[in-house]
């Protein structure tokens, strides 16, 4: 079974459960569903609603991770080496894909890169979706960190976020939860990571006590 599209009502019941709105009794019960579940995961990790009533500028700074920008990129694999390794190095490694020009287009004013472990689990879904499906599920999370950061104050260079994706051969939507990293390259001041959160401790490592 191919990937099915949300439909009308189950993009505004996820809409409106990011922004804090009344479920309207008239969405379907698969709406319902999507509803319940994004309240329900986001309970534990906000107070309010992810979406203010009115967007304000997409962001635009945030603080650097400093010395683990390095390794930022050097995703592709465990067995991965751990030399240091720019943002365009990585790129041309396969470890990051490059969705700059996409992100540009969707207002997030930074270069933005999706680590080679998100982009076969989020994008390509085991590459069993055709290239037009993966596009559209880049916009999907592209815009899903973009009305994130709107409504949240960026407080710290890991920034937690949810995305809706399906994945074939389930109907159905799940709400996913993502990572966003700011640090600095070579080539640019700030720049964007997307990872999966199991990505994290190895993209910055815990401090030592």
């Amino acid at each position: 079974m191919g990937r099915r599209n949300l439909t009308h009502d189950e993009k505004k019941a996820a809409e409106a459960a990011f922004r804090g709105r009344q479920f309207d009794s008239n969405w379907s019960a698969a709406a319902r569903s999507i509803y319940d579940g994004i309240l329900d995961t986001m309970q534990a990790t906000s107070s309010g609603p992810i979406l203010p009533e009115e967007e304000s500028e997409p962001f635009e700074t945030a603080p650097s991770v400093g010395s683990t920008a390095h390794t930022a990129t050097d995703l592709a694999s465990h067995d991965a080496p751990k030399s240091t390794r720019s943002r365009d190095e990585a790129i041309e490694a396969g470890a990051l894909i490059d969705v700059t020009p996409m992100a540009h287009d969707m207002g997030l004013k930074l270069p933005v890169g999706i680590t080679k472990s998100l982009w076969e689990y989020g994008i390509t879904a085991s590459e069993s979706l055709p290239e037009d499906q993966q596009e559209a599920r880049v916009r999907d999370v592209l815009m899903a960190l973009r009305l994130h950061l709107s409504a949240t104050p960026v407080l710290s260079p890991i920034i937690s976020f949810p995305t809706l994706l399906s994945f074939p051969p389930e109907p159905i939507a799940q709400l996913i939860p993502l990572c966003a990293i700011v640090h600095q390259d070579l080539a640019a001041p700030r720049c964007f990571t997307l990872a999966l959160p199991s990505e994290i401790t190895a993209i910055i490592p815990p401090a030592k006590g």
